[in-house]
């Protein structure tokens, strides 16, 4: 009877392993999106780009130039998107001077990859990016916006490279383990949340990186004295907002934190974009015009 038990709970556990290693091996390899936009559905001129991340993965992407640009602003695309996701900021900040560069994150659009990091391999391609820019248009000062992943890429890449003039953090997270534990509760409820804990496991065996090591929380003061805004919904359940107040708490000056009442993940310029694209193009001036200043 006993062997009978014990072969049970072993049959009991190879399954919920399995099953935890079939959800990690689709959430580090997921399709890719197909475009749903372009520089041309928005009257943007653009010309294509290719470059090589740090690590030697092909990246590719649009270079959207302006007319009299005053800056570059780089553009990250989230989690199962691609560049054609933050193409409305990216005219945004065209519109006032703004050379944009979007660009696909590895493993997702047109780039290389088999596996996204979900942030963590992705800063070297805002890394790259932003030698790309700096290649492109030298002398002129470089911003980023980035939203959930690429804004999570877009704070840890800061934090090492002071070429990047500010940063938009539109719903990052602060710790990537955390973040995964608020997407299995947020889209699965606890109970399911909990039979996944072993996928962190699974994750660090599959990319040789702890998602617990993954933490914009623990270097966004290296940001500091560049400014940083950071904008999160209060209804996000995906990446719940207490992330944003951990970083905000660990941000250095100047820094803002901005609460889009009501909104869910990453919807702010959807349902408030009343207040969001003045917000963010007038950060992104103010940024490039007191650095000149000083």
């Amino acid at each position: 009877m006993l062997e009978v038990v014990l072969a049970g709970i072993g049959a009991g556990v190879g399954v919920l392993l399995l099953g935890n290693y079939l959800v990690v091996r689709a959430s580090l390899s997921p399709p890719r999106t197909p475009f749903f936009l372009t520089p041309r559905d928005l009257g943007l001129p653009f010309q294509h780009v290719a470059f090589p991340s740090r690590d030697g993965v092909r990246l590719q992407g649009w270079w959207i130039p302006a007319p009299k640009p005053i800056g570059v602003a780089i553009l990250c695309h989230g989690y199962l998107m691609n560049r054609c996701e933050p193409l409305p900021v990216a005219k945004a900040l065209w519109e006032v001077g703004f050379h944009c560069l979007v660009f696909d994150f590895r493993a997702s659009g047109k780039s290389e990859g088999k596996i996204t990091t979900i942030g963590d391999l992705e800063r070297l391609d805002v890394l790259s990016a932003v030698d790309l820019a700096e290649c492109t248009a030298p002398g002129l000062p470089i911003v980023v916006y980035g939203a959930s992943m690429g804004a999570a890429a877009a704070l840890l890449a800061a934090a090492e490279d002071t070429r990047i003039r500010a940063v938009v953090a539109d719903s990052a997270y602060a710790r990537l383990s955390d973040a995964i534990e608020d997407w299995w509760r947020g889209s699965l409820g606890n109970g399911a949340a909990l039979l996944l804990k072993p996928s962190q496991w699974i994750g660090t065996l599959l990319t040789r990186r702890s998602p617990q090591q993954v933490a914009p929380e623990e270097v966004v003061a290296q940001i500091a004295p560049r400014p940083l805004l950071i904008i999160h919904g209060t209804h996000d359940r995906l990446i719940t907002p207490h992330h944003a107040q951990r970083l905000f708490e660990r941000a250095g000056e100047p820094k803002r934190l901005w609460w889009a009442e009501g909104c869910e993940h990453v919807q702010a310029r959807f349902e408030r974009p009343d207040e969001f694209y003045p917000l963010v193009v007038d950060f992104m001036l103010n940024a490039i015009k007191t650095k000149a200043q000083a």
